[in-house]
């Protein structure tokens, strides 16, 4: 339930860009609408339901019902709507998120067409609909932003086949320090998000590439480096990469030595050629792990199956050489692999 909870705020987080190279712009008069969502997403009091659905590797479409609760000051609170169950209450702190990412918004503006494309209703509010396309003309996403507040209200993801493949939106919303605060009195989160570790110097970064370590720039598919941690040091170092098409996002964990058997435990192992990946998907969310010259690479995907697989070819493959080609041309008669 975690990594759902995540889900909505995944694509929102701040990161100091590690790219350092020029890029193509394409964007367009959509950006300034998205711009200032990203500002309104953190200046204003508000709270809410929030849906959240995505496709699975069967094609089945899975819903969950989230309360979200944001204030200025403290962070966004993201709780699942129970029904009688269980869950996790993870409050994502501002001092885990400082502002607006306006590197993913580059990345964003780098890749796709953004337009905005007419109006509509949400929740009974007035909104603004921006529509981000490949250069195909395919859509790849789209937005529709509160005219009053700037708020994001609603957000759709398509895959590279053009078929949605997740979607969030609010189906409640209320806005105002009072209304926030009355609601958020009782609130004990189970957990709170902070950065991962500290962040990377460019000169480390360089450092770890020349003894061994695979930390590529940037992935497939538009996959730009936005931000780059690391805990640890020496043999007991993890780097964090996170990578940002400005639509979705992959977080790649590195580290050096074998996988434990207890870091598998919740996972499927599938093996094909000889090459065994360890993988499990919650939330919209795929996990991939395995290992590859004495190293072992974890990854976390909030992107269309089809989208994340396409990515991971850049990372050095389980065997060696050739698995993700080998996994590719069988792609479609893997569904279920990937979740």
């Amino acid at each position: 339930m975690l990594c759902l909870l995540l889900f909505l705020i995944a694509v929102t987080v701040a990161a100091d860009s590690h790219t350092g190279h020029t890029v193509q712009r394409r964007g367009g008069d959509g950006m300034e609408i998205l711009r200032r969502a990203a500002e309104s997403s953190m200046r204003l009091h508000y709270q809410g339901v929030r849906s959240v659905s995505w496709v699975d590797g069967t094609g089945r479409t899975e819903t969950a019902l989230l309360n979200i609760l944001h204030r200025p000051e403290v962070g966004t609170l993201v709780s699942p709507v129970r029904n009688g169950t269980e869950g996790t209450d993870v409050l994502v702190g501002t001092d885990a998120w400082e502002g607006p990412d306006e590197d993913v918004l580059a990345v964003l503006e780098a890749n796709f067409w953004v337009r905005a494309d007419g109006t509509g209703q949400i929740v009974g509010r007035p909104a603004v609909q921006v529509t981000a396309r490949r250069d195909s003309g395919q859509v790849a996403a789209r937005f529709w932003v509160d005219e009053q507040t700037g708020l994001l209200l609603r957000r759709e993801v398509y895959d590279i086949d053009g078929e949605l493949a997740q979607a969030s939106a609010f189906e409640s919303v209320s806005f105002g320090a009072d209304t926030v605060g009355a609601a958020g009195e009782e609130v004990r989160p189970d957990v709170v998000g902070r950065p991962w570790g500290d962040e990377l110097d460019p000169s480390v970064l360089a450092q770890l590439r020349d003894e061994g370590w695979t930390l590529p720039e940037r992935l497939y598919w538009g996959f730009e480096l936005v931000e780059a941690r690391s805990t640890g040091s020496g043999e007991d170092r993890v780097a964090h990469l996170t990578y940002s098409d400005g639509i979705c996002v992959i977080s790649v964990f590195v580290q050096r030595g074998s996988l434990a058997e207890s870091a598998v435990t919740e996972l499927r192992e599938v093996e094909r050629d000889g090459a065994a990946v360890h993988v499990a998907d919650e939330g919209g969310q795929h996990r991939r792990m395995w290992e590859a010259d004495g190293f072992v690479h974890t990854v976390l995907a909030d992107a269309p199956p089809g989208i994340a697989f396409g990515a991971l070819k850049a990372l050095p493959p389980p065997d060696g050489t050739g698995f993700w080609e080998r996994i590719g041309r069988g792609l479609e008669r893997m569904g279920t692999w990937l979740g």
